[in-house]
């Protein structure tokens, strides 16, 4: 499993390594089985669930804003809308023209380690395919990492390790190694748009948009401070298909979903089941699970759910189940 960039060649594996690749581990058969294990480079991601890995940050064009990607600067660490070339130019030369024309309002340390966008050659490589756009730079792409019994809030890391994040002002940076309230981001689907496309909006810890605007002199930045959602607030993420399994088996642990590779999924009546499962793994012959189940029960697991407090709750209830009669 690796990150493919544009322009890079695909290279063929080997019966050998898919052999070892799907030799080892307990759920290499599920793996086999799961209708996405055939998925492999950039895709946009399935929902805002099961984004994970890897993950390309894009807005497509709008009225007022090129087609643009969060990217990092490496020298700096500022983080800022990397403008992309647009699709609509059919040949090298108008390309490198409006290409040089959207970086023009990049500061001098941002363009550092940027390549040449005047070469024409250059600049057909960096041709990006609206539908399903692929990053060209390392500096482009963020690690996804969820936030524990979360469906929706996630963190992304820089690949020099750096989180996005945003203060109450609004202003986004990837200056610490360590995660924060301020490092934690909740996604959401664009309503009427179909979740597969990998559109949806991005929202800081405090509830703001993040979006591209143009300020004064044309130049593009990168905000988290809107308040309503519009054409600039809808981003499309791209993920890498090798992730879409694994994002899978984590949301099941999530949510309490039993997973049979001959039968496909199956439901364990949502919280309440998850936490009769945790009673038959840890108490002695599963005794206190007809205790559990009830509505007042499914409610207290939601809200501990919605705090993230799933897995604490649940040792709770277990201690306390934990009496002579049911040990």
């Amino acid at each position: 499993m690796g990150l493919h960039f544009k322009g890079e060649k695909t290279k063929k594996k080997s019966k050998s390594s898919k052999s070892r690749s799907h030799g080892g581990g307990g759920d290499s058969s599920t793996t086999r089985n799961d209708p996405d294990a055939h998925l492999e480079g950039w895709i946009p991601a399935p929902s805002a669930a099961l984004l994970l890995g890897p993950s390309y940050l894009t807005l497509p064009a709008t009225e007022v804003t090129p087609p643009v990607c969060v990217a990092i600067n490496p020298t700096t660490g500022k983080v800022y809308p990397f403008a992309l070339p647009s699709a609509a130019s059919s040949s090298a030369a108008p390309l490198a023209a409006s290409t040089s024309k959207q970086l023009a309002h990049l500061d001098a340390e941002e363009l550092e380690a940027l390549v040449d966008a005047s070469d024409p050659a250059v600049a057909a490589s960096l041709l990006q395919d609206e539908n399903n756009p692929e990053p060209s730079d390392v500096h482009h792409v963020w690690v996804c990492a969820r936030i524990p019994d979360t469906n929706d809030k996630v963190t992304f890391r820089s690949g020099s390790g750096k989180f996005l994040a945003s203060d109450e002002l609004g202003r986004v940076s990837a200056e610490r190694e360590a995660r924060g309230m301020q490092e934690e981001w909740t996604l959401e689907p664009v309503a009427g748009v179909d979740p597969a496309s990998g559109r949806m909006v991005i929202k800081n810890a405090y509830g703001k948009y993040l979006s591209v605007d143009v300020v004064a002199g044309g130049k593009v930045e990168l905000r988290a401070d809107e308040t309503k959602e519009g054409a600039t607030e809808r981003w499309k993420i791209m993920m890498q298909g090798e992730f879409v399994v694994k994002a899978k088996k984590q949301y099941n642990e999530r949510n309490g979903i039993k997973t049979k590779p001959a039968a496909g999924y199956t439901i364990v009546t949502d919280l309440a089941g998850a936490e009769v499962d945790a009673i038959s793994k840890y108490h002695h012959h599963a005794a206190g699970a007809d205790a559990v189940g009830t509505a007042e029960d499914v409610r207290a697991l939601k809200k501990a759910r919605k705090e993230g407090k799933l897995a604490e709750a649940m040792l709770d209830r277990r201690m306390k189940l934990k009496s002579d009669r049911y040990c």
